[in-house]
């Protein structure tokens, strides 16, 4: 229960001198708020004894700078708040982005995006309450309680065993509180984050949204989760709400008692009529932290449930990451051998189930087959986006587990049919993986991909930016651009992933054209349902039902009247014979 604790003050050492200045103002601030009531008391006996009035006078001087002082080492208190809570918060954002960006991709297979970017917003934010102003007002208000305690027994043990006896039913209210709010709390940062993962899901497809008039829908489903959201702060407020003016009660009832229990000694001369005003005063001071403490353990509890999220995240264990020993792969040939590998995204969905393959350095090779067939998931496996679950994938004959992940990756390029861009200019984009490309080198890849064709016609060419993931663009020129990213860091081994899925006839006889010159010298592997694409290939690989059902040329599984043939027949041919009509 409190390593979390553990966990948030070790954060908070990092930036142990402004802790320091917080505790030295509490304390500095705890004993000057006791005084003034002391020098109040004092004032009231000089006043009653008819003191010279250049005494009382004073007093009142001491009480005012007292005061002031007391402003002072609050504003530091206050400023110190705010500063440390600033500062944990950039730390523990960091710390967050760094864990997202080394997760391995089956985290994010599990992960909502909009989850994650409330632990990074709204969770990161009320951690940031609780040490900036919850954490600052913890220490005053348990200080001050302190000070107060010690104080009463100095000024007159009779006084300070009636005030005393507010004590355990404030604890025992606070205890009460604690315990309803904790689950509540955490359930209430879930309900922020399902909140939030629907509110980015329609951003993102708000094209799909619309195209399908599901708006109604979708406003139905956002309501939800803002009324889970919703209820659950209200619920949380009826129970502060009574707990509030209990504590108010309490305290009231305890200052009866000791104006009641008090007043008789006075009249009797055995207590001075200062002292029960110091006392009275010294019970208001804990009239505050005992209302505000409800406040304080929201902001506690709200906190350290935003922080447990927080460390889900932090804490999550990389999947996929360099072994001990690992060592960067160096002059890649590019000889791909798969040994016995199987594969599967959870239990009981086997992906892969014994998969055998050599692809020398330098081939072409096209992964085919129905979708679900496995062979996207088989392309993902040499690049270390996954971990097979048995056997190996080897390149020239290194365990790519024993290679380190970026010189792997650095050696391995991939083009997906689900391409992402920034919003950036293009020439940004496609310099992602070498922001040290010449202009000659960024021109080149994009005439390989002939992204040239299009970039030439803005008025900005290169330097024209593209909207949120390439939205101003068309599919087919998102597809070049990405291409022509891939191709700028001159990997050995290149994976197509239908790549060509998005772009026209005439641009894909056009891209594959260019292709010929570009997978020459490279081992390249191709999963397409494009049959201009599959020509490139001078071996095919068909996957079915996560194995390798056939392989061979063209002519040669045409000849098998296999898998290959049927899926041929199916998908191919048809393409085969409009080309031919189109071209006539």
């Amino acid at each position: 229960m409190f390593e979390r604790y553990l966990r948030l003050f070790a954060l908070v050492k990092r930036h142990w001198p402004v802790a320091a200045l917080m505790v030295v103002c509490v304390t500095a601030l705890t004993g000057l708020r006791v005084l003034v009531p002391f020098l109040m008391g004092q004032a009231i006996n000089d006043i009653v004894g008819k003191s010279p009035v250049g005494l009382v006078l004073y007093l009142a001087a001491e009480i005012v700078v007292v005061s002031s002082v007391a402003a002072a080492f609050s504003f530091g208190l206050s400023y110190g708040g705010q500063a440390l809570g600033q500062k944990l918060v950039y730390d523990m954002r960091n710390t967050i982005f760094t864990s997202i960006q080394s997760q391995s991709f089956s985290f994010h297979d599990r992960n909502e995006t909009g989850q994650l970017m409330s632990r990074a917003t709204g969770d990161v934010e009320a951690v940031r309450r609780f040490v900036a102003f919850g954490w600052g007002q913890l220490l005053s208000n348990v200080f001050l309680v302190g000070g107060v305690i010690v104080s009463l027994f100095f000024l007159n043990l009779y006084l300070s065993a009636i005030v005393s006896v507010v004590f355990p039913a404030v604890l025992y209210l606070s205890w009460r509180f604690s315990q309803s709010q904790g689950t509540f709390w955490r359930q209430t940062r879930m309900n922020y984050g399902a909140m939030n993962a629907v509110l980015q899901q329609n951003v993102a497809g708000a094209r799909i949204v619309r195209s399908f008039t599901a708006e109604d829908a979708e406003r139905s489903r956002f309501a939800a989760t803002n009324q889970a959201y919703r209820d659950g702060i209200v619920s949380s407020s009826a129970v502060r709400a009574l707990y509030t003016p209990l504590l108010s009660m309490v305290i009231s009832l305890d200052l009866a008692a000791l104006y009641f229990l008090g007043g008789g000694p006075v009249i009797a001369g055995t207590i001075s009529l200062g002292e029960l005003v110091a006392a009275a005063n010294l019970l208001a001071l804990l009239a505050g932290p005992s209302r505000f403490l409800g406040q304080l353990i929201l902001i506690a509890q709200n906190g350290m449930a935003g922080f447990d999220r927080i460390l889900e995240v932090v804490d999550a264990e990389a999947e996929v990451k360099d072994r001990p020993g690992a060592v960067p792969i160096s002059d890649v040939g590019g000889h791909v051998s798969v040994q016995g590998v199987k594969f599967e995204y959870g239990r009981g969905r086997a992906a892969l189930k014994g998969v055998d393959l050599d692809i020398p350095a330098g081939q072409t090779v096209a992964f085919v087959g129905l979708s679900g067939s496995g062979k996207t998931t088989m392309a993902s496996l040499i690049p270390r986006f996954y971990d097979v679950k048995e056997g190996s994938v080897r390149i020239d004959g290194k365990d790519v587990r024993d290679v380190t992940l970026k010189s792997l990756r650095k050696s391995v390029g991939l083009v997906s049919q689900d391409i992402f861009l920034f919003s950036a200019t293009i020439r940004e984009n496609v310099t992602y993986g070498r922001t040290d490309a010449t202009r000659q080198e960024i021109e080149k890849a994009c005439m390989l991909s002939r992204a040239d064709e299009f970039i030439e016609r803005f008025p900005e060419k290169y330097e024209t930016r593209v909207g949120e993931r390439g939205v101003t663009l068309s599919g087919g020129q998102k597809q070049r651009i990405a291409i022509a990213r891939t191709l700028l860091t001159d990997p050995r081994i290149l994976i197509l992933d239908d790549s060509l899925s998005s772009v026209d006839a005439g641009t894909e006889f056009a891209i594959a054209d260019a292709l010929r010159e570009v997978v020459k010298g490279r081992t390249t592997i191709i999963i397409t349902q494009r049959l201009s694409t599959l020509k490139l290939a001078q071996r095919i690989i068909v996957f079915d039902g996560g194995m390798v059902a056939e392989q061979g040329t063209h002519e040669e599984l045409l000849a098998l009247n296999g898998v290959y043939a049927k899926l041929y027949r199916s998908q191919y041919a048809p393409q085969e014979t409009s080309g031919a009509k189109g071209g006539s």
